[in-house]
């Protein structure tokens, strides 16, 4: 799996250049030399997915690393932060499973090379192999596991300080109402309940927000940034991408991570939250106030990413298909999660964080 930082979607206006300048063009033989020469790294290479930028593979004696020749529209602060976050990471929570950040032979974090006459900033951090969690199977000791890593993370980087954390991010449900101008690429189906959701959002749940406590976090719990163990399918092997972090309300982090871990299918939908809620919880106790918010905040991540998809996927024609593929069960699970009994769902947080359900 790829341990690469997402292709973020800044807000509209904010980043037009980064979304559509092309990926470096790095060949093979250029990227070995680099690593070579830069990293002392020799072995073979493999080159990886990526839209925005170029990333290698290489397995050598020394393990296995991804190097990233980042895109140069990229701001040079989101830059410093993704790549000081990791090292903080590595500093407060050495144990935790994210990749960590392999210095160039000079000591740089962030060496500057030159590739066909373009200055490129790369960053190389480590391999983590796995199975990716969208091709697993979930499980209550995997909802615990998560929950438990997740917490560790946010209290490796709960003192975390950089000025690039505070952006403008179109991910960023602290702003859901950032996503009106892309309603008219919703299905006529969908309009009415992404509207009232935000609609309700924008009234009750964004006024609370600036009263919780808040911090960096990692912004993007999907289950294609999980990588599990190979033998052990409800051990976490890896938390990856680090690409939508940014400083924002704590209990975001659990709104956007509960979001894909919704069933709809289930007869209690709610099994994978609680148990995942619960974990949390024992690690970093949940206030009453952002447990009253929660089930608001899940509601209106998976309302995003289908607005954002649809916008995407008019963008994108080419992709999709590629790009639409978790929209069929997102507009389910939003479905189902927003027909439940009014307070079913905070009463079940709250139960969920309470000694005997834990």
């Amino acid at each position: 799996m790829v341990a690469s930082m997402s292709d973020a979607i800044m807000v509209k206006g904010c980043c037009t250049e980064l979304m559509t300048t092309q990926a470096p063009n790095v060949s093979p033989a250029e990227a070995l030399e680099i690593a070579d020469r830069v990293y002392g790294l020799k072995g073979t290479l493999k080159l990886l997915n990526g839209e925005r930028d170029a990333n290698f593979l290489i397995r050598s004696s020394c393990g296995a690393f991804v190097l990233k020749f980042i895109n140069p529209a990229e701001d040079p602060g989101v830059i410093s932060f993704q790549t000081q976050a990791l090292l903080h990471i590595e500093r407060h929570g050495a144990h935790l499973p994210v990749p960590r950040v392999l210095p160039a032979l000079s000591g740089e974090v962030e060496p500057k090379v030159l590739v066909s006459e373009q200055t490129l900033t790369l960053r190389t951090v480590s391999y983590l192999d796995g199975i990716s969690q969208n091709l697993g199977k979930p499980s209550v000791a995997l909802m615990r596991e998560l929950g438990t890593s997740l917490a560790e993370i946010n209290l490796a980087l709960n003192d975390f300080q950089h000025p690039a954390a505070h952006r403008d991010l179109l991910w960023d449900v602290s702003h859901a109402e950032r996503i009106r101008p892309y309603l008219d690429n919703l299905d006529v189906d969908q309009l009415p309940l992404v509207c009232a959701l935000l609609d309700s959002y924008e009234t009750s749940v964004k006024p609370r927000l600036a009263k919780l406590r808040a911090q960096v976090i990692h912004n993007d719990l999907n289950p294609h940034n999980v990588m599990l163990d190979c033998e052990t399918a409800s051990r976490v092997a890896a938390i990856i991408d680090f690409g939508d972090a940014l400083h924002a309300p704590l209990i975001n982090e659990l709104g956007t991570a509960l979001s894909y871990q919704f069933d709809a299918d289930a007869t209690d939908p709610l099994w994978q939250i609680k148990a995942f809620v619960a974990a949390y919880h024992a690690k970093i106790p949940l206030q009453r106030e952002e447990l009253a918010v929660l089930g608001d905040l899940i509601a209106m991540r998976m309302a995003m990413a289908i607005t954002i998809a649809q916008w995407r996927a008019s963008l994108y024609p080419e992709n999709r298909t590629y790009v639409l593929r978790n929209l069929r069960t997102t507009w389910r699970n939003l479905q189902c999660l927003t027909a439940l009994p009014e307070g079913l769902l905070t009463q079940s947080l709250i139960n969920a964080c309470t000694p005997e359900a834990s």
